[in-house]
């Protein structure tokens, strides 16, 4: 099971985070040095902003990823949860990718391609950068082909 990694709201979500380090610092300054009115807008907005990286955090961690023998299994969701499923037999392809940032916190993105219809690509963020997810994926989506006797056919 695979959950996605906290720093993963980091590298996505930079520029809230710097908003919010900067109003941390900044609200103290305003609160005493500002009139009132000033003053308590700069604590709403510092508690807005708070807010919504509390929410965007919570919506990221409550992705669970489950990479079984013949589906992977993605769920999310807080409040009601929401569950896709995808046949590994069905995967052709796969890649990994790091931005900048994920590259700094040690965690990157992996995209699976398929040709199921409502889930043709998918991508599982926030993986550890040392886990080798796509190896794992690609040796069991094998191990389905040859089961179900699917041969993939190409022009060459």
């Amino acid at each position: 099971m695979l959950f996605t990694d906290y720093r993963q709201f980091v590298a996505e979500d930079w520029e809230l985070v710097s908003v919010t380090a900067f109003m941390l610092g900044a609200t103290p300054v305003i609160w005493f040095r500002c009139e009132p009115l000033i003053s308590y807008t700069a604590v709403f907005l510092l508690f807005f902003i708070i807010s919504v990286c509390v929410i965007r955090l919570v919506m990221l961690l409550a992705q669970k990823w489950i990479i079984g023998e013949e589906t992977i299994c993605w769920m999310r969701g807080v409040i009601s949860q929401e569950t896709d499923f995808i046949e590994l037999y069905r995967i052709v392809d796969y890649k990994e990718s790091q931005s900048f940032l994920q590259r700094l916190m040690g965690i990157k993105t992996v995209t699976v391609y398929s040709t199921d219809r409502s889930d043709s690509v998918i991508e599982i963020k926030g993986v550890p950068a040392k886990e080798d997810v796509v190896g794992y994926i690609r040796e069991h989506v094998e191990k389905c082909k040859i089961d179900k006797k699917i041969y993939e056919i190409t022009n060459n």
